[in-house]
């Protein structure tokens, strides 16, 4: 009989014996058929496992300057499934009697529709130069944090269509968004390189821990994360103190990027005769992908990449109720605006469906680094065929976020994205009927008084009013027209931008749908030069400046009045205004 004594502590886990600084390795022209190894992946939560591996033979100069080995696998299931997507960068070795293990490379290319578990393997030795590879100074409009003692993290499956040898595809475990919303992201995602890929959802954001990466681990890179979750999955070839390679082909060939990265929580294997796929939930993050290369991706365990939080409301007018919205997206130019855009529109699709006549008011900030003044947006949108259809305000955040990116003068960074809607079962539109004046002529210095009908869909008629500045004394005895409808279909013309703040500029003067506007065209044409409208030019000054390089415009300057309407505008009409002679 055992006494009371103090209960033995239990024995602490062996510690896994560091990595060598290399691999032990065997080149392709080592390598013969036959040869036997195996490779390593993670098939179920976290866990490594390993997969039988046959090399089959080499294929030299298969990719720019690098063979690929081509390989046979087995067990873990690989007979069914065939190669999965987000087994790309697996570890592959080979043994024997003589040397003992050594490591091919990363299991990273396959055949679609491939019946047998055939794969290519990028030969190891391609691939380590990619851990010593100097990362260039980051430019002032991009960042990295310092590690943090702790931090939590809150597909299109490959449709190929040829026998080509193909990367092993990435599925991008996506959750949160509706299935327009996602059908929008796999359109999105086809002109950057991603056609082949097919998200599908990979559950919630994962508050797991992420263990430090070794050979075979499962990693994640995140486009997205929050209440909505969209991350590429492969798998970490090898590790050398707190770097680490993977994949084995690259994600988009970048070059340098900075895209969190994290493990994954592999929940399923999805075989497929198409292509079978990792379903996986990313974990938390533990470091940055740094360089985005042919032979493979790196990065570092320890730094974070920078992500701009999106905070979203979507309030339904009749209720009162308001549904909140918290996302993080990549910092990373080419993803930002694709993910900026879809997490908007998903808020607006899933917070307040609405079947038919669907009216929403919209505001949208973007903050801006730099000390530049934010960019606010606001409109009126209608959906006749319901919230289904109001597809703009994906397109709109998109196009502002691209803007700031890609404008030709400077990237300018975005802080923080603030995106407030109200929606509401109504057709909040008014469609223009008649327009009225006091008279026809008027006086030099004479205001022009307008009186415009609007009818409702209730049948109701509604009268606004308006009024023109007084006419300038140049245009006595001439014959003006006055053009009434939407302001978005008669902007004022602009000059070409020559500065990112006149970029700024035309994205804070964005024409709501609702801004009812009354324009006259002014008769004499001004010149639009160097970001700025020129006009009563004399003509040696417009010779000179007709002969830059650089283009000029001409155009016209115009009187108008504006006044925002609480619903949108439908219609446009013009009446003509002749005015007095000047006494």
């Amino acid at each position: 009989m055992f006494g009371a004594g103090k209960r033995a502590a239990p024995k602490a886990a062996a510690a896994k014996p560091a990595l060598p600084l290399v691999p032990a390795m065997i080149s392709p022209d080592e390598l013969k058929r036959g040869m036997k190894g195996y490779g390593l992946s993670v098939m179920r939560g976290t866990k490594i496992e390993r997969f039988e591996v046959e090399i089959i033979g080499v294929l030299h100069h298969a990719l720019p300057q690098q063979d690929l080995v081509l390989i046979r696998c087995a067990g873990l299931g690989l007979e069914h499934s065939g190669i999965v997507a987000g087994m790309s960068g697996s570890p592959v070795y080979v043994e024997d009697a003589e040397h003992g293990v050594r490591m091919v490379g990363a299991l990273s290319y396959g055949f679609p529709f491939n019946k047998d578990p055939v794969a290519g393997v990028t030969p190891i030795a391609a691939m380590l130069p990619e851990l010593d590879r100097k990362l260039k100074p980051l430019p002032e409009t991009q960042r990295l944090a310092a590690s943090p003692a702790k931090r939590t993290t809150q597909v299109r499956v490959p449709q190929l269509g040829n026998a080509t040898m193909q990367p092993v595809a990435l599925p991008f475990a996506v959750a949160g968004l509706h299935a327009d919303a996602l059908a929008m992201l796999r359109d999105e995602m086809a002109p950057l390189g991603f056609s082949a890929i097919a998200a599908t959802s990979g559950g919630s954001a994962s508050q797991k821990p992420t263990a430090p990466f070794e050979p075979g681990s499962a990693i994640s890179l995140t486009l997205a994360r929050g209440d909505v979750s969209i991350s590429g999955v492969g798998t970490v070839t090898w590790v050398r103190g707190d770097r680490y390679i993977a994949f084995g082909h690259p994600f988009k060939g970048l070059g340098q990027i900075h895209l969190p990265v994290g493990g994954a929580d592999v929940q399923w294997i999805l075989a497929s005769q198409a292509n079978s796929f990792k379903m996986a939930v990313p974990t938390a993050d533990i470091g940055t992908l740094d360089q985005d290369r042919q032979p493979a991706i790196s990065g570092r365990m320890g730094p974070r990449a920078v992500m701009i939080p999106i905070q979203m409301s979507v309030k339904a007018a009749d209720t009162g109720e308001t549904r909140l919205w918290n996302v993080e997206v990549t910092d990373q130019p080419m993803f930002f605006p694709l993910a900026t855009g879809v997490v908007i529109g998903n808020a607006v699709r899933v917070s307040e469906p609405v079947a038919l006549d669907a009216s929403l008011k919209m505001r949208l900030t973007f903050h801006l680094d730099g000390g530049y003044a934010p960019i606010v947006y606001e409109d009126h949108l209608i959906g006749l065929g319901g919230t289904a259809q109001m597809g703009e305000v994906q397109a709109k955040a998109t196009a502002i976020a691209k803007a700031l990116g890609h404008n030709g003068f400077k990237r300018v960074r975005v802080t923080r994205v603030e995106a407030a809607f109200v929606i509401e079962e109504s057709r909040a539109i008014g469609f223009l009927e008649s327009i009225r004046m006091p008279s026809t002529e008027v006086d030099v210095g004479e205001e022009v008084d307008l009186e415009m009908t609007f009818l409702r869909p209730n049948g109701v008629p509604e009268v606004i009013h308006m009024t023109l500045p007084p006419i300038p004394r140049e245009l006595a005895g001439e014959k003006l027209v006055i053009k009434i409808g939407a302001e978005q279909t008669m902007a004022p013309e602009r000059p070409e931008p020559a500065r990112i703040e006149d970029i700024l500029d035309y994205l804070r003067a964005q024409i709501p749908r609702n801004r009812l506007a009354a324009v006259i065209e002014l008769p004499d044409k001004s010149v639009m030069f160097r970001g700025q409208r020129l006009t009563d030019l004399p003509v040696g000054v417009l010779d000179e400046i007709s002969g830059h390089a650089r283009a000029t415009k001409t155009g016209k300057s115009t009187l108008r009045a504006t006044k925002d309407m609480p619903w949108a505008i439908e219609g446009k009409a013009s009446i003509q205004l002749m005015v007095r002679s000047a006494h």
